[in-house]
């Protein structure tokens, strides 16, 4: 019987108060690939290659991976870059880790 009680206050705990079923589950990171668009010391903005834009924090925890050396507001428009984010309570990106490729090369 108490077993049955745990399973049924699980299920009641996915549905959220509109009646949706809730799935998803945070805590895991995401990547983010394309080519920066604009970067600043607490943000970089990232054109995915489905045309999306997404803005990302930069915190001073942020790694940034790139030869040479680079910090973020270094990073020039049209650099491809890879990076591992966390969704903050706000649906908002904070990096990771930020991979810096190479600049993509002007169209003539």
């Amino acid at each position: 019987m108490q077993r049955l009680l745990s399973r049924l206050l699980v299920c009641v705990a996915l549905v959220a108060p509109g009646g949706s079923i809730v799935l998803g589950h945070g805590g895991h990171d995401h990547k983010v690939m394309g080519t920066v668009t604009a970067a600043a010391a607490h943000q970089v903005v990232v054109k995915e290659k489905d045309g999306k834009t997404v803005t990302i924090q930069v915190t001073p925890e942020t790694r940034i991976k790139a030869t040479p050396a680079l910090k973020a507001e270094q990073i020039k428009p049209g650099t491809r870059v890879v990076i591992t984010a966390s969704v903050n309570k706000d649906n908002s990106m904070r990096a990771k880790i930020v991979e810096v490729g190479a600049a993509t090369p002007a169209v003539k």
